[in-house]
């Protein structure tokens, strides 16, 4: 996870949702990408082991904005695979990521909560059984003002053991 992940995805939420679209209007997205990931530097892992998986991403995106004109929008996001490290082990990898966000009229402030963003490795190598999660929170106040992230719950990390 990062903040340039962060940044991207409130841009094109709050993009989507300040459209001027009717009353009580819904709509949902479906995305299928391939993915591909290295994994290296992982604090949770031997020095020098690098892990490289590819696999497939689907996301659903749930929009909706109610008869009080708030944006309501849902991602949800499954990815699994297969992986490789620099042993030559194997590796299934699953990653889930759900966020909401909930836009006023105004545009702001809102707020981005991550409710489940995991990576889980499961294989024959020295990266068996690698799990990193994270509960975060961010909060754009406007335009000009920098978001406030506050993380709820962190299990491994994030920072450098969540390829994806």
């Amino acid at each position: 996870m990062n903040s340039k992940r962060i940044a991207v995805l409130a841009i094109a939420l709050v993009s989507s949702a300040l459209v001027a679209v009717p009353t009580a209007w819904a709509d949902a997205t479906l995305v299928r990408t391939p993915v591909t990931f290295t994994l290296s530097g992982c604090t949770s892992l031997p020095a020098g082991l690098t892990v490289q998986g590819s696999g497939e991403s689907f996301t659903v995106i749930n929009q909706r904005i109610d008869q009080n004109g708030v944006a309501h929008i849902e991602m949800n996001t499954i990815t699994t695979g297969n992986a490789t490290d620099s042993n030559g082990a194997t590796y299934g990898f699953n990653y889930h990521n759900h966020v909401s966000v909930e836009i006023p009229p105004s545009g702001f402030p809102f707020q981005i909560t991550i409710g489940a963003d995991h990576f889980n490795l499961v294989g024959n190598g020295q990266a068996n059984q690698l799990q990193v999660h994270f509960v975060a929170r961010a909060t754009f106040p406007s335009p000009p003002s920098p978001p406030t992230i506050e993380f709820i719950n962190v299990h491994g990390n994030p920072f450098s053991c969540d390829p994806i």
